[in-house]
């Protein structure tokens, strides 16, 4: 197994302060593209110069990186129209600095939970049609596409009619496949059979099957076999981020990833 090969073709999750303050002597020592995670604390605390030192830090490196959109208290489709005014505003700074860091993909959460929504889940998706409307406008003058990952979503419903209604090349779908086994009433086919045709990304990490634990890929029991097989009947090869929250579950789960990766031929 060649370690080196398998972290030049994947990412790790990393926030960006953590990136900017403790970890990017490391991951540049180790070569580990990031995934840089956003949120609103980042966004207000962090200026220009310092996204800008940290992607020229990257790039000298050789290395890419992918972007995390944040998404506490987030909804694309808020039936408040100034919390959705607030969700596009720190969306559309994310797809700024996607640009700024030429990032692969930009990830974004739909915001979407049945439970916040029963009964206006149509007015929902109008909303949220109408924000992800202008936020690709600005997604399309770029090159990074912009990945909506299923979180709390029952069933691929809501993507789908998202994917219908907006039908950019710049918008596909990321897969969490501990998100799908947690929140999901969903089985995996019925998420990959719906959405596998605009599937560009993968979070991978694991859990035991009722709590969200960002575990190191194989520390858990979701079925990822089933998954890399999927990928490779159907010759599909999306980016692929590790997501496990642990640093030491890092490298095992690149060491996992590679098994999978060779495995199923897609070393």
């Amino acid at each position: 197994m060649n370690l080196e090969k398998i972290k030049r073709n994947a990412f790790v999750s990393c926030p960006f302060d953590l990136l900017k303050e403790q970890y990017t002597q490391r991951i540049v020592e180790e070569g580990i593209n990031p995934e840089i995670g956003l949120n609103g604390n980042i966004l207000d605390r962090y200026s220009m110069a310092d996204y800008l030192q940290v992607a020229s830090l990257l790039r000298e490196a050789g290395l890419s990186c992918t972007i995390h959109a944040p998404f506490t208290d987030l909804s694309l489709g808020a039936l408040d129209p100034e919390i959705r005014r607030v969700s596009l505003e720190r969306l559309s700074t994310s797809v700024d600095l996607a640009a700024l860091f030429k990032a692969k993909a930009l990830i974004c959460h739909t915001g979407f939970d049945s439970r916040h929504y029963l009964g206006l889940k149509d007015k929902w998706i109008d909303n949220a049609v109408d924000s992800l409307g202008r936020l690709l406008e600005r997604v399309e003058k770029g090159t990074t596409p912009l990945a909506l990952e299923n979180v709390y979503e029952l069933d691929p419903d809501i993507h789908q009619e998202l994917f219908s209604r907006l039908e950019s090349k710049m918008l596909g779908f990321c897969l969490d496949l501990g998100h799908q086994r947690v929140f999901s009433a969903t089985r995996l086919d019925g998420w990959l059979d719906a959405l596998g045709k605009r599937l560009v990304h993968l979070h991978l990490h694991d859990n035991n099957g009722k709590y969200d634990e960002h575990l190191a890929i194989g520390q858990g029991n979701l079925d990822f076999d089933s998954l890399f097989r999927w990928l490779q009947e159907n010759q599909k090869r999306p980016l692929m981020t590790i997501e496990a929250h642990d640093e030491q579950a890092v490298i095992p789960s690149f060491v996992a990833l590679g098994g999978l990766l060779e495995r199923y031929g897609m070393d």
